[in-house]
Parts: C-alpha cells; structure tokens; sequence
C-alpha cells in the first residue's frame, strides 16, 4: 500500500526489489541534498584538471570537494591552492576543498575515481596499451568498488581512469 501510494504521488518511480539498499530508499530515508558532496580519489594530470574544473564550475551543485591521494603534499598543495580561487563579489559562491581521509571517502554523494596504478611509457614497445592499463587498473577499481559496497555507499561512482568503458 505505501509503495501504491509513493509511486502515484511521484515518490517514487520504480522499485528495484534486489537493490540491497531498496527498502532505505523506497522509504525515503536517504534524503540528497540541493548541493552534492563530492570526492575525488588522486589528483594526478587527470583528477588535477578535473578538480580545478569542479571548483569554478561547481558552485551551484557542489557544497563541497574532498580530495584523497597517497601522497598528502599532494593534498596540502592542491587543498591551498583551490582555497585560493574565489569570485571577488563572492567569496563563498564557489565549492570548498578539503582533504578527505581514506576511510571517509566514500561519505559522499559522488565518488569520482581518477587512481591509475600504470600507464605504459611512450616508446616501451606495449603493442595495446589500452589493454596494458586495464590490467594494471582492473584490480584497483575493483578494491575501491568492494570498499564503497562495503561503506554502503548508495552515490555515484564514476571511473575516470583508463580505459574508462571498460573499467
């Protein structure tokens, strides 16, 4: 009966009964706010260019940015850099940066994954290296996937790490 009703009062639009997180939203209890959390995991040439796009052009749908690398002078350089972008009318008008520890990573509303464990270097005779970085990145997407099962993270996961359709 309550699903009749959620369903006819545009609650909800369907119900996916094998989802192990259905009853949680089918119920409502997870409710996303206006602005999304996002995290992003290593901030390398690709998560760099996608974290400084984020904070200039996220300000209307992103609250804030959490960013986790192994290196944390990676961290710390790019947490004080981004602090230092804002709109001089207002400054707090776009997303802030922070660092995000590895165990709360996947405290988020999106998980944007840009982690490569290899890419073949130029001239080192990979006839695929399409193929080479899927087997070198597989296993590490595979890790941080079991991870945000576990943590129950019911977000966004998006790969950006190549090759991407097949990861």
């Amino acid at each position: 009966e309550w699903l009749a009703r959620r369903l006819k009062h545009g609650g909800l639009r369907a119900v996916n009964f094998r989802h192990p997180a259905w009853e949680r939203v089918a119920f409502g209890e997870r409710r996303q706010p206006n602005r999304k959390r996002v995290n992003l995991l290593a901030v390398g040439d690709v998560g760099g260019t996608l974290l400084t796009a984020l904070k200039l052009l996220g300000g209307e749908n992103i609250s804030t940015i959490g960013i986790c690398d192994l290196s944390a002078a990676t961290v710390a350089r790019w947490t004080a850099e981004m602090s230092q972008i804002s709109w001089p009318w207002n400054y707090e008008a776009l997303p802030k940066v922070e660092p995000v520890a590895p165990e709360h990573l996947f405290e988020c509303d999106v998980f944007l994954f840009a982690a490569a464990k290899a890419v073949p270097p130029v001239g080192s005779g990979v006839q695929d290296v399409r193929m080479a970085q899927l087997a070198a990145n597989r296993p590490l997407v595979e890790s941080y996937a079991r991870q945000a099962r576990s943590a129950g993270f019911g977000g966004l996961f998006v790969v950006l790490s190549d090759p991407v359709d097949p990861l």
